[in-house]
């Protein structure tokens, strides 16, 4: 009974019966919230070409300015690279969204036809 009781104190314990039970009400609830219509929302905007287009011109910049700063100071390339990284990502995030969201509706073969 004291272990019970331990556990029922610890934070870690309450984090992880918080976490679990998250994931278990947000895979068996229905859209209440309206949850998918917002990420839907968000990923759109992030997909936009015009949102591509400035990250693909804040890539050339920082491409730019690694090349140029690079030769100068060495150290500026551990400056300069997680930036790069990022934005990188940045323009991948709407097409890797886009991937994770259509499972439902995508077969295995569907995948290895692209």
């Amino acid at each position: 009974m004291e272990k019970i009781k331990g556990l029922l104190h610890d934070k870690r314990f309450l984090m992880f019966l918080l976490v679990g039970a998250v994931c278990i009400s947000s895979t068996f609830a229905e859209d209440t919230f309206g949850l998918n219509s917002k990420v839907q929302i968000l990923v759109d905007l992030i997909s936009s070409p015009w949102v591509k287009g400035i990250a693909c011109i804040a890539l050339v910049v920082e491409c730019i300015g690694l090349v140029t700063a690079g030769r100068q100071e060495p150290g500026m390339f551990k400056k300069f690279i997680p930036w790069i990284a990022g934005t990188i990502i940045f323009m991948a995030a709407g097409t890797i969204t886009n991937k994770f969201l259509s499972v439902n509706s995508t077969t295995f073969t569907d995948v290895m036809k692209e």
